[in-house]
């Protein structure tokens, strides 16, 4: 080979490597949609989002008690971390307070359905699975 093209295809194997550890650090796990409801109107449009990597710590969660690759891991994806929550020891999991700012209004709160069906479980248990859509909506 020559001096020119192995120095090329050196420089080509650099930028590719580099570029996968770019997307390969933009987020894990599969792709889901996350789409937010107030009680009158759309904040977040359906977005394709993947969990992160390592854990979500909001309102004090303990380092290791909500992963990443959650519901809670898409929320903060789509939702850029604007969002936030409280971390109840005796239930294990994030009770969400507010999401891109909007709080629900007396006995309302945060739910989460996911395709569709209300969850039983919380955020942090709600592990993601390629194509689920979940929406963050306030009930009564």
């Amino acid at each position: 080979m020559h001096r020119k093209s192995l120095v090329a295809l050196a420089g080509a194997l650099v930028i590719a490597l580099a570029a996968s550890g770019a997307a390969l650090g933009a987020g894990t796990g599969p792709a889901v949609s996350v789409q937010v409801k107030s009680l009158t109107k759309t904040l977040l449009r359906p977005s394709t989002v993947h969990g992160e990597k390592g854990w979500i710590t909001k309102g004090a969660t303990p380092h290791g008690k909500c992963s990443g690759n959650s519901a809670a891991g898409a929320l903060d994806a789509a939702t850029h971390g604007k969002w936030t929550g409280k971390y109840y020891a005796s239930v294990g999991g994030i009770f969400v307070t507010s999401i891109l700012g909007v709080k629900p209004a007396g006995s309302d709160f945060w739910s989460v359905f996911v395709n569709g069906k209300s969850s039983s479980t919380g955020i942090c248990d709600i592990k993601l699975r390629a194509g689920e859509r979940l929406l963050f909506k306030i009930v009564k």
